[in-house]
């Protein structure tokens, strides 16, 4: 299979990458960083609606990882990418006939949750930030362009993924960090369950990806095994560059 993968330089995106390739999928990447590691790779900005176009031309499916990924200044810098750029994305592979997206979300639409039962499905969005209002845009978006639109998309809750050591720092500071992790490896294998799960259009899905608990269960991953088939392998600290 064809895939794309939107900030294919990035510690996650690499990651997917890697695992697709171990899994035979020929790998194409979109970023704003050269790279040689795939079998093709676009330099764009999702702003670029040109770019995104041409790069998803010709895929199978389209993972899209590239956003501003922490809380930031809403107008000037996660409307752009996490907005504007999203429907780049989702537009484009709507009239290109790639019926098959999965979206880069975050458990932090759930963050305004009380930790200390079991988040699900059921429990529906609370969003405490501007960040991930983005993400819950993303989330709609997704539905509406699987309905409207005849597409398999899958709205991918990712969690805790720390991109540095100092991201790891906080992970390990917050009452919950370990808990809701999600490892470098996980993702990866999260990512190719979804690329290669039967999920034949209209389908919409929204999915919770972590790693195993470090301590309590605090995310209900029943939803994800039962249409994927993934089962997280890593806790931390497996599974991840930065500590060990």
């Amino acid at each position: 299979m064809k895939v794309l993968i939107t900030g294919s330089e990035g510690g996650v995106g690499q990651a997917v990458g890697k695992e697709l390739q171990s899994a035979g999928h020929q790998v194409f990447g979109f970023d704003r960083v050269v790279s040689d590691a795939w079998t093709g790779h676009t330099v764009g900005d999702l702003g670029d609606r040109t770019s995104v176009r041409n790069a998803i031309e010709g895929m199978d499916a389209v993972i899209h990882l590239a956003a501003t990924p922490d809380e930031a200044d809403f107008i000037d810098e996660l409307i752009e990418p996490n907005v504007r750029g999203l429907y780049h994305v989702c537009d484009a592979a709507r009239h290109l006939g790639v019926s098959k997206l999965v979206l880069a979300s975050s458990v932090q639409v759930v963050s305004g949750h009380d930790w200390s039962s079991l988040v699900g499905l059921s429990d529906g969005p609370r969003v405490i930030n501007h960040y991930a209002l983005t993400k819950l845009w993303a989330e709609n978006l997704g539905e509406m362009y699987a309905r409207v639109y005849n597409m398999s998309i899958v709205a991918a809750r990712l969690g805790w993924l720390p991109r540095a050591h100092d991201h790891a720092e906080e992970l390990l500071a917050s009452p919950v960090g370990t808990d809701v992790y999600l490892s470098h490896t996980d993702a990866g294998r999260f990512f190719r369950a979804c690329i290669e799960a039967d999920l034949a259009p209209p389908r919409f899905e929204i999915l919770f990806a972590t790693s195993k608990s470090g301590g309590k269960t605090r995310i209900d991953l029943s939803r994800t095994t039962e249409v994927t088939g993934y089962v997280p392998q890593d806790t931390w600290p497996e599974g991840q560059p930065f500590i060990t």
